[in-house]
């Protein structure tokens, strides 16, 4: 009876109950997490109203730095809003089980390494406070968007105020005084008992989770989000591992996968060298052209910003940063001289090269090695004092 429930729970084909249950869930953990967030680095991840008025009164306190920090949280969670939907449309696409699991196994990835590696960056500030906040909203922005787009934007799990507000909108409903009960014309105010029921449902256990995630956090620190984690790939596992059964053990599988990486890849450079032409064409608006010369400079850049030598992180510029600002400044440019660009790409014998970009880059490295030359002996330090 569990894996029929999993399945339907967290699987592709959705219904309104389903999304009832799974947003139980998910408003538990996004109420555990946002309290032991808050405790960690006394900042909600969740709040995005809260954040952006923040970045507006630190500005006008010309405390630049809060409102990049500031900035940073809106952008992780911005990201993992995109990311949740890149996952599920991707999923929708490949017709595949896990689509709505994805997201959460990424987030209960995040949440393990957080609660992992949060403690050994405890004593180091500069660097864990920002990277809780952006991974925590990060997370926020993820689980959002999921159930979002799983209910068809009739649920939302993190986003309290929006459910306080409809809570309170049908209470004014609910006792408001019909009395023009016998003029047939004009229609009864009625509440939505069910709506009302499912909403108070979920900020009770939005405030139950940040409870739990609060006195976990309390007694045993970072290691408070491992049974969130664990709650996450218990829900997931079952779509995933039906994902694998139809799709990882069929033969072909890896074939298809690298041809369709190649043929990705080979269209990603395609459209590189074109936005490059688009860039010097006067029918490009200034802002698209601007935005192509950075994104094609680097692209055509024969060193990276991050070498492709250090793992993970080695590909991530050419795997998801270059598509993305690809992607974005295709949407810019007309899509007439985009077309006409791609033809001239297609046909021109070699791709050229961004030498500017390359001493750009050398720059930053030489930057950062004289940085990392004066703040490492500062953090030596640091260890051995709290050793």
């Amino acid at each position: 009876m569990l894996v029929p429930y999993l399945r339907r729970l967290t699987g592709k084909d959705r219904s309104p109950e389903a999304n009832l249950q799974l947003a139980r869930y998910l408003a538990f953990v996004a109420g555990a997490t946002n309290a032991g967030g808050f405790l960690a680095v006394q900042q909600y991840t969740s709040h995005m109203s809260g954040i952006l008025s923040a970045m507006a009164d630190n500005l006008a306190l010309g405390s630049l730095g809060l409102v990049l920090d500031g900035l940073g949280a809106l952008l992780s969670f911005l990201s993992g809003a995109a990311c949740s939907a890149v996952l599920i449309n991707w999923g929708r696409r490949e017709e595949l089980q896990s689509t709505y699991a994805l997201p959460l196994m990424l987030e209960a990835g995040l949440l393990v390494g957080f609660g992992l590696l949060g403690g050994n960056l405890e004593h180091h500030e500069w660097l864990f406070v920002p990277a809780t906040v952006m991974v925590l909203c990060f997370i926020m922005g993820l689980q959002n968007a999921m159930v979002t787009k799983a209910s068809n934007a009739e649920i939302r799990t993190t986003h309290v105020t929006g459910m306080v507000t409809d809570i309170g909108i049908e209470l004014g409903k609910l006792f408001y005084w019909n009395l023009s009960k016998a003029d047939a014309d004009k229609p009864l105010v009625l509440a939505n008992r069910q709506k009302l029921r499912v909403l108070a449902t979920l900020v009770g256990l939005f405030f139950l989770g940040g409870l739990a995630g609060a006195l976990g956090f309390k007694h045993v620190g970072f290691s408070a989000t491992l049974p969130l984690a664990t709650l996450f790939i218990a829900l997931a596992v079952v779509p995933v591992l039906d994902d694998v059964r139809l799709h990882v053990w069929h033969r072909d599988f890896l074939s298809r996968i690298g041809a369709r990486a190649r043929r990705w890849a080979g269209t990603v450079k395609a459209d590189v060298h074109a936005i490059w032409l688009a860039a010097r064409d006067s029918r490009t608006p200034w802002y698209a052209k601007a935005l192509a010369l950075v994104v094609a400079a680097y692209a055509l850049s024969p060193i990276d910003l991050i070498p492709d030598f250090i793992p993970v992180l080695g590909y991530l510029d050419d795997v998801v940063l270059v598509p993305l600002g690809v992607l974005l400044v295709i949407r810019l440019i007309p899509a007439e001289v985009m077309e006409e660009h791609r033809a001239a790409a297609r046909s021109a014998a070699r791709r050229p090269i961004s030498r500017a970009a390359a001493v750009v880059i050398i720059v930053i490295w030489t930057i950062s090695a004289i940085g990392a030359a004066l703040v490492l002996p500062r953090l030596a330090g640091g260890f051995t004092l709290h050793e």
